[in-house]
């Protein structure tokens, strides 16, 4: 007997009989929610609940937000049609945050990764040589994108000489800083809570250790892990593609690909003091509100900040370069 409210299922020949009579039955499609943990060509796959499965995804998906990059990108949350093992994605829900970066073979938008709320940004200590400058630009990337960066020191255990002269600068600029070592396990339980409970993105370039720190929080990972390279010193990629991992308890990582260079996309030099909160905090101080604090305005706060020392040259020097950057851009 069918439960209440429910119709019982229709007796063997009834559905032709029902047809032939004139009858128009109504199929109703089941629909599913999911999020998107990794992508495969063709496939992509889908945490459903406590289900994993791998489906294809229609040509033509709908996005139901105004997205630029319309391609399905770790993070995505997505409806299914069908029921198990036999789904198929068919749209994209509104992304709430995308990380986005300009491709430097064709100039136009790549979505790296949807809906996380925060990024690690991992830099070495040393091997490979850290990079300020890659630095910057991944944490304006997510300043832009509405993503709480925090920067993470790897490989302590090697010295930290090579930050020594600059690591201060983002201490004075605000930004949270973790120092660890995914050999020697320093430094974990700090950055095992500040990504309890969160969906963060861990990026930066490759050799730095992103895979390991990620297989420290969570042995059960089993992500493969890479080495330098003697001849250039630069790390050897091992991650290809970006996947979405579940932590214990709750919350998610993803895990990225290493990047050798990060291009800015979708704002122009008037938006970037936003995204330097150590350039934005003396910004508010200059006698113009159309101050452009890279020529020689009178009254300008931020370069009397540099001449002073309350402002780091070197993050003023960053900012100027990009601003320049992006005027190119326009």
């Amino acid at each position: 007997m069918a439960a209440p409210g429910i119709a019982p299922p229709l007796p063997p020949g009834a559905a032709r009989k029902l047809l032939l009579a004139g009858v128009t039955l109504i199929s109703v499609k089941e629909h599913h929610h999911g999020v998107v943990t990794a992508v495969f060509g063709p496939l992509v796959r889908v945490q459903v609940g406590e289900e994993t499965v791998v489906a294809p995804f229609r040509r033509r998906l709908r996005f139901l937000g105004a997205e630029e990059d319309l391609r399905l990108v770790v993070g995505d949350r997505v409806l299914l049609e069908g029921r198990p093992p036999q789904y198929v994605v068919t749209a994209v829900e509104k992304r709430t945050t995308v990380l986005v970066r300009r491709s430097p073979e064709t100039g136009r938008p790549r979505v790296v990764a949807a809906n996380v709320d925060q990024a690690v940004v991992v830099m070495a200590t040393s091997s490979p040589e850290p990079n300020p400058r890659l630095l910057d630009r991944l944490l304006v990337a997510c300043h832009a994108a509405g993503i709480s960066p925090i920067i993470c020191f790897n490989k302590i255990d090697q010295g930290t000489a090579g930050i020594d002269g600059w690591v201060g600068d983002y201490q004075d600029a605000g930004y949270p800083i973790v120092l660890t070592s995914a050999r020697t396990a320093r430094g974990m339980g700090a950055l095992k809570r500040a990504v309890a409970g969160h969906t963060t993105l861990f990026c930066g370039p490759s050799g730095v250790g992103k895979s390991a720190l990620l297989n420290a929080i969570h042995p059960g990972y089993k992500l493969r892990e890479g080495t330098i390279s003697e001849a250039t010193g630069k790390g050897r990629h091992t991650t290809t593609t970006a996947q979405l991992l579940p932590l214990p308890g709750a919350g998610f990582v993803v895990d990225t690909p290493g990047v050798k260079e990060f291009g800015l996309w979708n704002f122009g030099p008037e938006e970037l003091v936003g995204y330097f909160p150590d350039v934005a905090r003396w910004a508010g101080q200059c006698a113009f509100a159309d101050c452009t604090h890279a020529t020689t305005t009178a009254d300008c706060a931020v370069k009397a900040a540099v001449e002073t020392g309350a402002l780091s040259s070197r993050r003023y020097n960053s900012f100027l370069k990009l601003a320049e950057e992006l005027a190119r851009q326009r």
